[in-house]
């Protein structure tokens, strides 16, 4: 913006200078409604662009949490078939269900008979029972996973309660189907719903099967949320994504350049009423020109009675100082000693404004060496601001002040003015909060400390310190479907230590956990770093060993065979020695078996070891 230069007052007449006022203003206003309007509409365009990457966000998240429920809804297809076979099957104890709510599966027969076969016992609501009654006499043409809309439990929100389905038929028509229940949300990845989108499932008619519970998700509006097609079950995902960091985004972009905007504009109007000021100015000294020559005729009187009115300010002024809350002294610059203070000055030091000039500065402040501090920085400065202290205070009271000092003339004299503010509140309140901060940072460490020890109770074995059953299997499932998608191998053996009854029972109990802790230590000395080891009961323990293919898997156990079998150890005394027989199976990039299928080939790679004379490793590939 181009400033008109203002001519020399001396020769600008006033109507002039309102002309040149006038035009000054036009041209601000002008480039505020530019600057505005450029505001608006940079943040359109801004509003557009974030528009666009949340749609973005959408189709990518649809895209990941539709093939997240495909894979676990396939996962889960699988493990309940193992549940159509009789008898014992080891795959089908290391199935944990997932993600079925709470692991509990129930068999209903076409009459309305009903048996639990997993989890907590637990009556199947009827309700559930009825729809799968109806469901079976119906016929249904479709006899693989099916979901159908959850029951309602007491008076608790189930919106995304699904009931899981799979059918035994026969050739002619289907006697019964197992069942469990699952939320909507434990088929989405834990990733995918940090955002909290709006989602929901639908039938292939379009109508909410079950959501998330979202307000903005409701039937009348279900035609304006992105859809994809599940390919387990005839079923849509639907979502409509919000993101929080979206709307971040565009609000601090919002608020900088608002607060751009209002800046400039707030420089333009101050540029434009130094301006004004300027201008009227000029016009007020010509009128001062005009009234000067009337002042020159003034008489005696005249004076007077301004200096009158002079005194009465400077009355005023004094007043006010004294009546100001902020402690003001005057110090002789030489010996130190009060020569004038207000009030507040008073107050804060406990004295009447008598007595506090009877004082020196060094006997006001709590330490003489903070006092010779502050002087010290004023000499080397000229000035000193905002500097703490704490103060003698006459009534034995802790006050502390916010300090500030600068040379002037006083009387003639070389003095220092000292400005004093009340901060003792603020210290005690900042102290408080250092006491409370320091008691929320030992709280936090016992409660670090405490989890820490929980988790490891619920993730590892009291005896062996090796990982308990339901984390190994939790991390091999899910290390085995990392390798999957990262095409690399991965390994897993079962071993069972030969004759581990023999010991029970000719030496104790006591010298069984020996055995078993002896085994435990030979484990975690040998295994590579990246291969887990879980004890899955008794005498029976699983191997997770990833990037290694079969014949790898075979070496390495072997090598912990020979080395197990080699060295004794020391049971109540006695020296003995230990052996186990070994299964191993390895899973290779395409296949398709998944952490049960891999226990089960284990399994049996176990018992042809066994078979064959035990203290040995057998393998099956798959």
């Amino acid at each position: 913006m181009t400033i008109p230069v203002i001519p020399d007052s001396s020769q600008l007449e006033p109507r002039r200078a309102r002309r040149l006022l006038r035009l000054s203003w036009a041209l601000a206003l002008l480039v505020l409604i530019a600057l505005w309007g450029g505001l608006v509409e940079g943040l359109h365009q801004r509003q557009t662009l974030l528009r666009e990457q949340q749609q973005t966000r959408q189709a990518q998240w649809l895209r990941l949490a539709g093939n997240a429920s495909d894979q676990r809804l396939k996962n889960l297809h699988k493990e309940l078939q193992l549940f159509a076979e009789r008898g014992p099957s080891l795959a089908r104890d290391a199935s944990e269900l997932s993600p079925l709510s709470g692991g509990k599966l129930w068999r209903v027969d076409a009459d309305g008979s009903v048996t639990q076969l997993r989890g907590q016992p637990e009556n199947l609501p009827d309700s559930a029972r009825q729809s799968i009654r109806q469901w079976l006499g119906n016929d249904p043409e479709q006899q693989s996973l099916s979901l159908l809309p959850g029951p309602q439990i007491g008076s608790e929100n189930n919106s995304d309660l699904l009931q899981v389905l799979l059918p035994q038929c026969d050739n002619e028509r289907c006697q019964s189907a197992v069942t469990g229940f699952l939320h909507l949300h434990d088929l989405l990845d834990p990733e995918q719903i940090v955002e909290h989108p709006a989602y929901a499932l639908l039938d292939i008619g379009g109508n909410i099967i079950a959501s998330n519970g979202h307000p903005g998700f409701d039937d009348s509006r279900i035609i304006q949320f992105a859809r994809t097609r599940l390919n387990q079950v005839p079923m849509q995902l639907a979502v409509q994504y919000h993101s929080s960091e979206t709307v971040r985004s565009f609000n601090l972009f919002s608020i900088g350049l608002t607060a751009i905007a209002l800046t400039l504009s707030m420089l333009i109007l101050l540029l434009m009423f130094r301006v004004s000021q300027i201008l009227r100015h000029i016009e007020v000294n010509n009128n001062q020109l005009a009234h000067a020559r009337q002042l020159l005729a003034l008489t005696n009187n005249s004076l007077r009675e301004k200096m009158r009115k002079l005194i009465d300010e400077q009355r005023d002024q004094q007043t006010l100082i004294e009546t100001v809350q902020v402690g003001v002294m005057i110090v002789d610059a030489g010996d130190l000693s009060v020569l004038t203070s207000n009030d507040a000055a008073a107050r804060m030091i406990g004295m009447s404004r008598q007595m506090l000039q009877r004082q020196t500065l060094p006997a006001l402040f709590s330490t003489p060496q903070r006092c010779q501090e502050l002087l010290d920085v004023l000499r080397e400065q000229q000035i000193v601001t905002d500097r703490e202290a704490q103060l003698n205070n006459h009534n034995e009271k802790t006050c502390w002040s916010m300090t500030s000092m600068r040379y002037l003339k006083f009387r003639e004299r070389n003095a220092i003015a000292i400005s004093l503010i009340d901060i003792t509140e603020r210290i005690a309140h900042a102290q408080r909060l250092q006491d409370e901060k320091q008691a929320t940072e030992r709280a936090l460490a016992q409660l670090q400390a405490t989890q820490h020890e929980l988790y490891q109770r619920a993730t590892l074995d009291d005896l062996t310190g090796l990982a308990n059953r339901r984390h190994f299997l939790s991390f091999a499932g899910k290390a085995l479907e990392r390798a999957r998608l990262d095409g690399d191998a991965v390994a897993v053996a079962l071993i069972d230590l030969d004759h581990f009854k023999r010991i029970n029972d000719n030496y104790g109990h006591a010298a069984g956990d020996a055995a078993l802790q002896h085994f435990a230590g030979k484990l975690r000395s040998m295994l590579p770093e990246n291969a887990m080891a879980g004890r899955m009961g008794g005498e029976e323990f699983a191997l997770l060993l990833p990037t290694c293919d079969l014949e790898q898997a075979c070496a390495t156990v072997n090598q912990l065979r020979e080395a197990v079998a080699g060295h004794y150890f020391d049971a109540e005394g006695t020296s003995l020695q230990l052996t186990f027989s070994a299964g191993v199976t390895a899973h290779r990039h395409g296949d398709e078996h998944d952490l049960s299928s891999l226990l089960k080939l284990a399994d049996k790679a176990l018992y042809q070891a066994k078979d064959n004379g035990r203290n040995r490793v057998e393998s099956i590939a798959v």
